[in-house]
């Protein structure tokens, strides 16, 4: 119990203003900064690999999204050059 007021202390961690900012995009909220919420269709044999690499390197399936991303994005413009990515109209 807080002794100033009388009042329960908050339960759980504190809401960040970042992430749960109401005016920012739909795939913007509940992301942290410089974050992107996409979705995209895969086999289910590799999602079933995603998940165990996750699970068996006991990190995030964003991080070995990421860096699988990371990895063709590189081998891509090492072939190619730098990617020149399109402007995108609103």
């Amino acid at each position: 119990m807080n002794t100033k007021k009388n009042k329960p202390l908050p339960v759980g961690r504190p809401k960040r203003k970042d992430k749960d900012n109401t005016k920012a995009p739909s795939v913007e909220r509940g992301t942290i900064p410089g974050d992107k919420r996409k979705t995209y269709i895969v086999k289910t044999e590799t999602a079933d690999k995603v998940d165990a690499i996750a699970y068996w390197d006991r990190i995030s399936i964003k991080d070995v999204v990421g860096e699988a991303f990371e990895n063709h994005i590189d081998a891509w413009e090492k072939k190619n050059g730098p990617l020149k990515v399109p402007k995108k109209s609103s």
